[in-house]
């Protein structure tokens, strides 16, 4: 349980699909996530699905497959349960239940949406797993491409009289000729190249369009094109996961820091993912020729082959390879660097694979010796897994601000940075101030009952150790804390009267450093931000008729003060109190 306590924590935060397997090492259940961390971590809460608890105590260990994005992740899962059929998995949903969009091959096309591919001439693209993605598009299709969306049946010649979509601006009417054949499929053309992810023509008319209603003042419509542009934007359905195609391919990714190296093969049959393998490479020799060296190892003691493996470069002496495989298992394989988008896309997630798994296997045989070596010097009665780092940041007593970095198993937690505002201070007093800044930070924690660190670090000498430690006292909390003062990068104690000077080459020194000097750079944004927000409000309340109220509303509108300025003179005009006239004082004063 604690290797997997420990893979827990390693899992990354990008869309991909999860395996559980038994203590016999069967694959018992197989998902999909859009944050991988996220949802294998949820299956460690309390459920009262009792199916769940029985599963998730036969957890013995987590594989996972990172992918681009949630739809070729739920691909994935698709194909991987139907090969293996894991015991859990009887009640799962399967692609074909989610909607798709199909183009019908008919007099007057038009799209509509399935369920399930019906082996016809229909040209069909999906799944959609997001509804909203799917209701936008059929929006775009019958309001700005004007596609008929009705059920009935039509033939040549084209005179029927226009139904109630064409007086609404639903449909451009092709069966009444209002507009020609050839226009209409111009039409259908469009709307098949959005399914296909080219959505260039199409943004560039919903733009105009915007542009046109925000002129007009129109706000509410020009806010809705762009939310129809948002969603566009990160629209894009090529997915490279499951295709048409019959390929059988494997996809060779590497990663290396030259001192080791990883490599994940992603295996393709039938035009479908189906599995990974992942390997670690040490005691390498020569770098430029791992990849043959890999290629030669694997390929000579299997029996089942691709027609293609794609590999990230060319080799010179890949020939020899060739003619060793067509010699021993009188197979012809194809070797080579890919030159579709498909094949490019695939090698790339195979590389990021690689990383992945390198960075695994980094953290065990290099992060748990520094933080080892981190317990022994400090005398930590456990190992420092989860460590804080504080820094406060003033200017003379002014803008005062401070930070707080999460570092869990020596690399940075980002989702568990925070920042504080610290108010009232009108000299500079770095110990009341860290006082404060600790006081608020474990009194919450404690008070929600939430997870401890394990360590504390202090930017600072032995005042600032002396100060956080005083108020865990007074919370009645046991948390070791240290300082790292920065003048000769020395460690300080509470319980300990001289500071630990380690060796400037020290692993642990190095993490120290790393979340010091992190905790600093955090502080000081929020500095930088909280200086220029206070400067330009003192100049911008010399605007005659811009008052404390109005520019508080002005500021929770936009948010930022680059938001701010980037605004046009209507943007800020549409704030409440702000009339046109100030509106336009404000803009020419911020240019």
């Amino acid at each position: 349980m604690k290797n997997l306590r420990t893979k827990l924590q390693q899992i990354p935060k990008l869309p991909g699909v999860y395996l559980f397997k038994d203590i016999n090492n069967n694959i018992i259940y197989i998902g999909k996530a859009l944050n991988l961390f996220n949802r294998v971590n949820s299956y460690s809460t309390q459920t009262n699905d009792i199916k769940t608890r029985v599963m998730v105590k036969k957890i013995e260990d987590i594989e996972y497959f990172v992918t681009n994005n949630e739809v070729e992740a739920l691909l994935l899962e698709n194909n991987l349960i139907k090969k293996l059929q894991p015991k859990y998995n009887i009640q799962l949903r399967d692609a074909k239940t989610y909607p798709m969009l199909k183009i019908t091959k008919k007099n007057l096309p038009k799209i509509v949406k399935c369920r399930e591919k019906i082996n016809d001439k229909h040209e069909y693209y999906g799944p959609f797993i997001s509804t909203q993605t799917l209701k936008i598009l059929q929006k775009i299709f019958t309001k700005v491409l004007k596609i008929r969306s009705c059920n009935k049946k039509f033939s040549p010649p084209y005179n029927y009289t226009p139904c109630l979509n064409y007086h609404i601006g639903k449909c451009s009417a092709p069966c009444a000729s209002i507009i020609s054949i050839q226009d209409y499929q111009k039409s259908i053309d469009m709307a098949r190249e959005i399914l296909k992810g080219k959505t260039k023509t199409i943004m560039r008319i919903l733009k105009n369009k915007m542009e046109k209603l925000s002129k007009n003042f129109e706000y509410e419509s020009a806010a809705k094109i762009r939310d129809q542009i948002k969603i566009l934007e990160n629209f894009n359905l090529l997915q490279y996961i499951d295709t048409q195609s019959k390929e059988n391919c494997d996809y060779i990714g590497i990663f290396s820091d030259f001192k080791n190296a990883s490599i994940s093969l992603i295996q393709e049959r039938n035009g479908k993912i189906i599995g990974k393998e992942n390997f670690i490479i040490t005691n390498i020799i020569d770098f430029s020729a791992i990849l043959l060296d890999f290629l030669k190892a694997y390929y000579l003691n299997i029996t089942l082959f691709p027609s293609t493996i794609f590999i990230p470069e060319d080799i010179e002496k890949i020939d020899l390879l060739k003619n060793a495989l067509k010699i021993k298992f009188n197979t012809i394989v194809e070797i080579k660097k890919p030159n579709s988008t498909k094949h490019k896309k695939i090698l790339i997630l195979a590389k990021e694979n690689a990383e992945i798994f390198f960075e695994e296997k980094q953290y065990k045989l290099e992060k748990i010796h520094n933080l080892r070596e981190l317990k022994k010097i400090l005398g930590l009665s456990k190992l420092p897994r989860i460590i804080e780092g504080f820094d406060i940041a003033t200017l003379n007593g002014k803008y005062n601000t401070a930070s707080m970095v999460s570092f869990i198993d020596g690399k940075p937690n980002k989702s568990g940075y925070r920042q504080f505002n610290i108010e009232n201070k009108s000299h500079p007093d770095d110990y009341s101030m860290m006082e404060e800044v600790i006081g608020r930070r474990y009194q919450k924690l404690r008070n929600e009952k939430k997870k401890l660190p394990d360590l504390i670090l202090v930017d600072g000498g032995k005042g600032q150790v002396n100060s956080a430690a005083r108020i865990l006292s007074i919370l009645n909390l046991d948390i070791t804390i240290i300082g790292l003062a920065k003048k000769n990068e020395l460690i300080y104690l509470q319980n300990r009267v001289k500071p630990i000077k380690l060796p400037a080459n020290s692993s642990s020194l190095k993490l120290l450093q790393s979340i010091r000097d992190e905790a600093h750079r955090f502080s000081n944004r929020r500095l930088n931000k909280k200086y220029k927000k206070k400067n330009l409000e003192s100049r911008l309340l010399k605007i005659k008729g811009l008052g404390k109220k109005r520019l508080n509303t002005i500021f929770i509108k936009f948010g930022s003060i680059n938001s701010l300025i980037s605004s046009s003179v209507n943007e800020i005009a549409m704030t409440e109190g702000i009339g046109e006239n100030l509106a336009k004082k404000i803009f020419e004063y911020l240019h």
